[in-house]
């Protein structure tokens, strides 16, 4: 039983680092082809006072907005904490419940029991972030209104 823990965790951290790899490249050659449009579209731009009322258009405030206020979604990044919290919470109760199994020796016992405990931590850490972050949002006026 344990090399099968042992070979899920193992599989499960390489999966994880590979998501993670995958994840800050896509975000790389996304913010590049982002910077870039707004570069040629800057370009296009041939006096100050064009581009001064291309910024005061709808389609300028738009473009203004997307360079000021990327990456800022406060529902998103509380509901993405909240899922990591939720994830890595019933992990770690789960290996902590697992170690009470009679088929496992002391140090597999020790292994869960520490494993567990971290996960359940960690889980805990990000409920309670996003607990925090959803109040201070609210009080902020950070959430948009339907």
């Amino acid at each position: 039983m344990q090399d099968v823990l042992t070979v899920a965790i193992v599989f499960g951290m390489v999966g994880w680092v590979t998501w993670v790899i995958a994840n800050a490249i896509r975000r790389g050659h996304t913010a590049r082809a982002v910077a870039d449009l707004h570069s040629r579209l800057l370009d296009k731009c041939t006096s100050n006072q064009e581009l001064l009322a291309y910024l005061e258009s709808q389609p300028g405030r738009r473009f203004l907005e997307s360079t000021t206020t990327s990456g800022s979604n406060p529902p998103g990044r509380i509901l993405n904490a909240i899922t990591a919290g939720m994830i890595a919470s019933l992990a770690g109760g789960a290996m902590l419940i697992a170690r009470t199994a009679e088929h496992f020796d002391w140090d597999g016992r020790q292994f869960l029991i520490v494993f567990g405990s971290v996960l359940l931590a960690i889980g805990i850490g990000f409920l309670v972030s996003a607990a925090i972050s959803y109040v201070l949002c609210r009080s902020w006026g950070l959430f948009r209104s339907q």
